[in-house]
């Protein structure tokens, strides 16, 4: 099995003629999981989508057809951050997520979409379900917690407070963020970091040009919620996904731990998606266990 790759254009008036690379790996119907879900998966920040390849061919052999979307400035998007190159979460949550899910419902009618999301990538999630939850079935974090730098202790912490000082002037100097530099994402647009920076001071999604409550969606949101912990993640620690699965009071939540041994490999921020056999069962039982229809 292997992916289809293309890109998608920003089917909505106001964007500037963007399209969206995808990576498309289609089960076959033969081997299709009893439910039919299809997951749209979402990148961490900095992280192109190829990486998420082993994780998605797993799922796909499994049965679970996987669309993953490349974020802006990243993999293969044509756009890279710069002084005259921005966006932020708004171009993610009114353009790309809408038009990917608008494909997925024509390419696959009938057929439940969960989310998917890593770290940022499932802060776009939790933030997509909440706004439109009649498009979303399901949807399913993985190291994924909250940003705010008091969920965290010791080094991490104090990295977190130094980044959240550092962010707005080398964004004003460079204009853009150069993460790829300072060890902290990728090179990222300046708006996209104004964005994260309320969630890392504040615990509280906010979009620039959005005059809208991204939480309160996510309270209403009613459906079921997978939570997968890497046991060694110290930037989605217990703490932080517990502050993550505050958002969702009205879930139907479940929540598994994957440790060292379970995994293959070491259980932190990334490494799993190298060795995602674990995740991809854990994946398969939950999407099977919940009746989609």
């Amino acid at each position: 099995m292997s992916a289809e790759l293309f890109t998608l254009p920003v089917a909505v008036p106001a964007a500037s003629n963007y399209a969206v690379p995808v990576r498309w790996f289609h089960a076959d119907s033969k081997e299709a999981n009893s439910n039919g879900a299809v997951i749209l998966l979402m990148p961490a920040l900095g992280i192109p989508a190829r990486y998420y390849d082993p994780l998605a061919s797993a799922l796909q052999a499994a049965g679970t057809s996987v669309l993953i979307m490349e974020q802006r400035g990243h993999g293969d998007s044509a756009l890279r951050p710069s002084r005259s190159v921005d966006f932020g979460y708004r171009e993610a949550l009114d353009e790309d997520i809408p038009t990917l899910l608008d494909w997925l419902q024509s390419r696959q009618p009938g057929q439940p979409i969960v989310l998917m999301g890593h770290s940022l990538g499932g802060h776009y999630a939790s933030m997509t379900a909440g706004r439109s939850p009649e498009r979303i079935a399901g949807v399913i974090l993985s190291a994924c917690g909250t940003a705010c730098f008091e969920a965290f202790e010791g080094k991490v912490r104090n990295q977190l407070r130094v980044l959240i000082m550092m962010i707005p002037m080398l964004t004003r100097a460079f204009g853009y963020y150069p993460g790829d530099k300072v060890g902290f994402g990728g090179r990222e647009a300046r708006r996209l970091m104004q964005d994260w920076l309320q969630l890392a001071r504040h615990n509280r999604y906010a979009a620039i040009g959005l005059d809208e409550d991204l939480e309160a969606g996510i309270r209403r949101f009613n459906k079921p919620l997978l939570m997968l912990r890497m046991a060694d993640d110290d930037f989605a620690p217990k703490a932080a996904m517990d502050a993550m699965r505050a958002r969702y009071s009205s879930a139907q939540v479940s929540e598994r731990v994957l440790d060292a041994a379970t995994l293959g490999d070491r259980a932190d921020h990334l490494r799993w998606v190298r060795t995602p056999q674990a995740v991809a069962s854990e994946v398969r039982d939950w999407l099977n266990g919940n009746d989609w229809q």
